[in-house]
């Protein structure tokens, strides 16, 4: 037999330390979060999971989708 598919709602929030050329997102799932985005004017997207281990990517659609991928494989 195979699980249902669950659906779990994503939030993504911009930090306060997010500035002119610096953006800063949190990804929060069932009001945890499970990892945030960096990125420095155009530049490649600095992503850190909740377990502490950092990628980088060349867009923020990447990273969210790095972090989600993380979580389903790992915390669900």
């Amino acid at each position: 037999m195979s699980k249902r598919n669950k659906n779990i709602e994503v939030e993504i929030n911009e930090t306060p330390n997010s500035k002119n050329d610096f953006t800063e997102l949190e990804l929060i799932v069932r009001k945890k979060v499970i990892g945030k985005l960096q990125q420095q004017a155009d530049g490649p997207v600095s992503v850190e999971f909740k377990s502490g281990d950092k990628r980088t990517v060349q867009t923020i659609e990447e990273g969210i989708q790095s972090i989600i991928a993380e979580y389903n494989l790992h915390d669900e």
